[in-house]
């Protein structure tokens, strides 16, 4: 599209992205549910919205976070609790991990696999196919298990692996199974995380509010400086690019290990409150 209307392909670009995402915006609004207990009919029945009322106060204690103070007290309490700090570091390092992402289609790094223009758009889609999948299969035991801290960390440590032999060999077969390991790890350890976050910190809305709105800010800072790490210099192993990575993964692994003893911390705490008053708490920070 470079030159209609007198305008570069990325501006096009930017006007398309941009007029979507402020259609779909703009449709959410009005159609997406807010709670259980005040959406219409037309996407729960009475009986799934009174089951999906339940789960939520189960999440949260059995109390109701509707009356737990307003936007500000929220802030205040999100900043002052270590768990949204942790999360920020964690949502930082993964966003860091992802840095890959702008410079893998065709004209970075799958361009050096020395295929053709048709041939290098094909290939780049096997690797994300398999990574969706793995993000539905690893997410839903996840959430099965109530388990967060080993599932993230072990994918990321498959796309360590994926960074490693990207930026250790010019083997074409190699780099391109790296980029499957590569895909496989920092998206569906996001997703968890994002999900550990809001479960570990459910009460009150403002506050879990203001703890993602912190976490994304905070990882937000990754653009400033990822893209200069790959160098068109370093072409076709971009070694700088996958340092970057892996200092991601060691940083994600590192933040998951200190959020899930925190939150063991916290559990025996509630364990000798319940020995010292005798009233039983079966809410427990999720790991």
């Amino acid at each position: 599209m470079d030159g209609i209307a007198n305008l570069h392909s990325w501006q096009w670009f930017v006007l398309l992205e941009g007029m979507v995402s402020i259609m779909v915006a703009v449709i959410g609004f009005w159609l997406l549910p807010n709670w259980p207990d005040n959406t219409g009919t037309y996407y729960f029945s009475a009986e799934e919205s009174e089951m999906a009322q339940y789960r939520a106060e189960v999440s949260t204690g059995g109390r109701s976070e509707d009356d737990e103070g307003g936007y500000l007290e929220g802030l205040t309490m999100a900043c002052k609790d270590p768990f949204t700090w942790m999360f920020a570091g964690q949502h930082f390092a993964l966003i860091l991990m992802q840095s890959y992402k702008d410079f893998l289609p065709s004209r970075k790094i799958m361009d050096t696999f020395g295929f053709t223009e048709v041939e290098t758009y094909l290939i780049q889609a096997p690797p994300w196919f398999v990574a969706y999948i793995i993000t539905l299969v690893v997410s839903w035991h996840s959430g099965r298990k109530l388990e967060h801290c080993w599932h993230i960390v072990a994918c990321i440590l498959v796309s360590t692996v994926g960074a490693v032999i990207l930026i250790s060999t010019v083997n074409t077969g190699a780099r391109y199974f790296s980029i499957f390991l590569l895909c496989a790890g920092p998206f569906v350890g996001l997703n968890i995380q994002l999900s550990w976050e809001t479960i570990v910190v459910p009460r009150p809305r403002t506050k879990r509010a203001a703890l993602i709105a912190i976490a994304n800010s905070v990882s937000s800072i990754t653009h400033w400086f990822s893209p200069y790490f790959f160098l068109r210099s370093q072409e076709p192993r971009y070694e700088l690019g996958g340092g970057i990575i892996i200092v991601g993964a060691g940083l994600t692994i590192i933040s998951c290990f200190v959020t899930k003893g925190w939150a063991t911390k916290k559990n025996k705490e509630l364990v000798r409150e319940e020995e010292i008053t005798g009233i039983t708490n079966s809410w427990r920070y999720v790991t």
